[in-house]
């Protein structure tokens, strides 16, 4: 019953959401091929960003896919390592660069972090995806602000950002697959599982992750938590091993 329902859903996003973006890439790049004496460098750098930035986005669309696949089917597989948090969040800083260029980014790691056991690869995705949705779903202009930090012994890593935050009602929904926030034609562009598969994530690997509303001003607020036992000498030195 669950697959029947989810079934049209997931059509409807492919057939939207992956086909938006791929209909620019197309139309641009037409344009350069057949009339590219007709524009000026400006111009033309306009419609190579463009296909730049709709590739991007429907890379993510067909990633988030393939892994909310992996993660069903159960076939994530961790490779850990040692993982520095900091260099993971520049990592995800610049692969979203382009996304967040209209941002005020601030990056805030506390010194002396201890070292984590973690799968760089699915803490860089995770981390990208919540980067992704602040860039998605706040103004431009606006602060989006990471930070990681100790919390009772453990590591905490937390995204706010200046948007209108989440509807109360959702909170307990914004990492379920296909969720996404407004409706009609008020809806942000995407696949809804960008928060599903950085759930996935987190949770393989050994963390939890939470959303809320910034309590000082509008905003949301994500944190990821990796609990004490990640973070002590004996559990980092077995890991290591």
């Amino acid at each position: 019953a669950e697959t029947q329902r989810l079934r049209p859903i997931l059509l409807t996003s492919i057939s939207h959401d992956l086909a938006t973006p791929l209909a620019a890439i197309l139309g641009a790049a037409t344009s350069l091929q057949s009339y590219d004496e007709l524009y000026d460098q400006q111009a033309r750098r306009q419609l190579v960003g463009t296909i730049l930035d709709e590739g991007e986005r429907l890379h993510r669309f067909v990633r988030n896919l393939l892994d909310m696949t992996r993660l069903e089917a159960g076939a994530i597989e961790l490779n850990r390592e040692m993982v520095d948090i900091g260099e993971a969040a520049g990592a995800a800083l610049e692969r979203c660069a382009r996304m967040l260029a209209a941002h005020r980014v601030e990056l805030d790691i506390e010194p002396e972090l201890p070292m984590l056991p973690l799968d760089p690869v699915l803490l860089e995705q995770a981390l990208v995806n919540l980067l992704d949705n602040a860039a998605k779903y706040t103004p431009a202009g606006s602060a989006v602000i990471l930070q990681a930090r100790r919390q009772n012994g453990g590591v905490v890593i937390e995204l706010r950002d200046e948007g209108p935050g989440i509807p109360e009602s959702q909170l307990e929904h914004v990492f379920t697959k296909f969720h996404r926030l407004g409706k009609g034609d008020r809806r942000t562009p995407g696949t809804g599982l960008g928060l599903a598969v950085c759930r996935g994530f987190v949770e393989a690997l050994g963390g939890t992750i939470t959303a809320a509303n910034r309590a000082d001003r509008a905003g949301a607020h994500f944190t990821i938590a990796f609990p004490r036992a990640m973070a002590d000498e004996d559990a980092v030195a077995e890991a290591a091993a």
